[in-house]
């Protein structure tokens, strides 16, 4: 499952970057989006993870 779109996300990161003086298409830099990329992916499957678990843990009913 994804949260955001992957193409409007690097859109508006590329022009963050931009706008700071910074070559989005840089080989470095495209290497430290990627690896930011990743861990913010992974972390972000945790918390879902987490959440899951702890919604799991309540009947239908005790949510609302």
């Amino acid at each position: 499952m994804k949260m955001f779109e992957q193409n409007v996300v690097a859109a508006d990161i590329d022009a963050q970057l931009r706008d700071a003086g910074i070559d989005p298409a840089d080989k470095t830099v495209v290497a430290i989006k990627t690896i930011v990329s990743a861990y913010y992916a992974q972390r972000t499957a945790e918390v879902l993870t987490r959440m899951r678990e702890i919604l799991d843990k309540f009947s239908p009913g005790e949510l609302h």
